[in-house]
């Protein structure tokens, strides 16, 4: 049966009640019946494993078959049943053999059987296991609004991974290979998440760069190639390891972290309109502009070295999972283009440029970030419906950036605007608010994107009023997709009924979120109660 990536239904950011009641500790170890159980770890390894290769399959796979037929108390091992309850959830939704409205009922269950299964051992003892599971509940979190909750996780997971020697080379401890291999990829993991909710958050991160890499990073071999039985693990020759692109988004985190200590941790912002008493110096400036060429060249060097089955150039047909890697890794690389231009955009509507040289550089960099929102848009709205991207929150949250991006350029003078070549695309803008307003209809999460976009419309020029206002009363008109597919599926992702209510507690006051911050901040709004806190940190 396909899975459910034709529409965002079923996706793990719909509404999930994590206060669930699951009838006690004895009840988060009952398993669901065995070909729903079976399907979802299918989804899992088949969909989520291949970007976040954090559990080794062959084992794992091991460890379930054993689970059914070996089934008495003494026999549970609570972080193994902790780990299998997250991974049932992250499955959820990529099988449709779960009726739609059964979907939020069913996800929120198997995600309050694994949190309480944590939370009652881990401050006891913690192992690989626990902190596996609590790394897929980090990542599930993030396509939620209990930010908090996610924020704090991630310290908990840390704090465990010290406890137990993530920091340490395994290649100095007596274990395992495979345990060797999975302390490897766990560490770096735990690493990557803690650099994006810092980086989403604005706070610092827990675990320092200098810690980081007394870690070797993970060896580009499959699972099926890492086992106790031999001490090297290799890949065979001309077969492409599915690994790789976890290995590759490791080094892109270190591009990541450069950009945002170059570019975003300064507390001095940009005037909010032209304004030469408040304008940058020259040397603000200059240092800006040059800093987004070096670390431009840093990120096409990092372009550069993606491995040939996973660069977007590649026509060679490995199989839809190298597919799927490539089209996220290839987004991945234009939202990092549209964070290190987007200073760029913001200085050429904020104020003039008196250096014909710094002018262009300039003007070239705003055009290149608002090709990159363009291709990011399209690219979301052509492939998530065919399988072809990863879990619908990740692209809500570049789609809220890329449309962010599109809409400062609306707000710009006319004078403006003809030195960058008129790139106004009222097309793509639609095509992803569709989107967005498609998974409103059973994401929390977007609907408060939905929110904080039409406050922005509205505050767009008056020349656009008409064409905002669709998004409160459904588009006059569909524009023509990429490719000559029909908007429908291209675009608009069928979507069921609201699962729930979507008014849920959230950390995230939009109160006082200004059009600029969408701009200034990395792109997520944050679980504090005041986006003041913006206003102080950047620019």
């Amino acid at each position: 049966m396909e899975p459910r990536d034709s529409s965002l239904s079923g996706s793990p950011i719909v509404v999930v009640n994590f206060d669930q009641d699951i009838g006690g500790l004895d009840a988060a170890y009952e398993l669901p019946e065995r070909q729903l159980a079976d399907g979802l770890v299918d989804r899992y390894f088949n969909r989520a494993h291949p970007l976040y290769p954090f559990v080794h399959e062959t084992t794992f796979r091991a460890d379930y078959e054993n689970a059914w037929t070996n089934m008495s108390v003494s026999s549970v091992r609570p972080s193994w049943y902790a780990l299998l309850n997250i991974i049932f959830a992250l499955g959820c939704e990529f099988n449709n053999e779960i009726p739609l409205e059964d979907v939020t009922n069913t996800v929120s269950r198997f995600v309050a059987k694994s949190r309480c299964i944590i939370l009652s051992h881990i401050y006891k003892k913690g192992n690989l296991e626990f902190v596996q599971a609590l790394l897929l509940m980090c990542h599930y979190l993030q396509g939620t609004l209990r930010l908090n909750e996610c924020w704090n996780l991630v310290g908990l997971m840390i704090r465990t991974a010290f406890s137990i020697g993530l920091q340490l080379d395994p290649e100095d401890l007596p274990l395992p290979t495979v345990d060797r291999e999975m302390r490897k990829r766990v560490w770096w993991g735990c690493f990557l998440i803690d650099r994006t909710v810092s980086m989403k958050f604005g706070r610092p991160p827990s675990i320092q760069a200098s810690d980081a890499e007394a870690v070797p990073l993970p060896l580009v071999v499959d699972d099926q190639y890492i086992n106790n039985q031999t001490t090297i693990s290799r890949q065979p020759t001309g077969r492409p390891s599915i690994t790789a692109f976890f290995v590759h988004t490791i080094k892109l985190s270190k591009v990541i972290e450069s950009v945002l200590k170059s570019l975003y941790t300064n507390k001095r912002r940009f005037p909010r309109a032209a304004d030469s008493e408040n304008a940058l110096s020259k040397t603000e400036e200059s240092n800006i502009l040059g800093n987004v060429i070096l670390l431009d060249g840093q990120l096409q060097s990092w372009w550069g070295e993606t491995p040939a089955h996973l660069s977007h150039e590649s026509v060679i047909p490995y199989g839809e999972i190298i597919q799927r890697q490539r089209n996220v890794l290839h987004i991945r690389f234009l939202q990092i283009r549209i964070l290190l231009q987007r200073p760029l955009l913001i200085m050429v509507s904020r104020q003039p440029i008196e250096d014909d040289f710094y002018r262009a550089i300039a003007i070239a960099g705003v055009q290149t970030c608002i090709l990159a929102a363009r291709q990011s848009v399209r690219m979301i709205c052509d492939l998530y419906h065919r399988g072809l991207l990863n879990s619908s929150w990740y692209n809500l949250y570049y789609m809220f950036t890329s449309i962010g991006v599109l809409l400062h350029v609306q707000t710009m003078d006319s004078s403006t605007l003809a030195l960058l070549g008129n790139p106004q695309d009222q097309t793509s803008i639609e095509c992803g608010m569709e989107f967005v307003q498609a998974a409103a209809q059973n994401s929390s999460l977007a609907t408060r994107y939905i929110t904080m976009l039409n406050r922005f419309l509205d505050k767009s020029s008056q020349s656009h009023r008409q064409g905002q206002q669709v998004w409160r009363n459904g588009p006059s008109s569909r524009p023509s997709p990429k490719d000559g597919q029909a908007m429908g599926e291209s675009c608009t992702p069928s979507m069921p009924a609201p699962a729930g209510d979507l008014d849920i507690n959230t950390d995230i006051d939009i109160d006082d979120f200004i059009f600029d911050d969408l701009l200034f901040q990395t792109g997520m709004p944050v679980d504090i109660s005041s986006f003041d806190y913006f206003s102080r940190r950047i620019f």
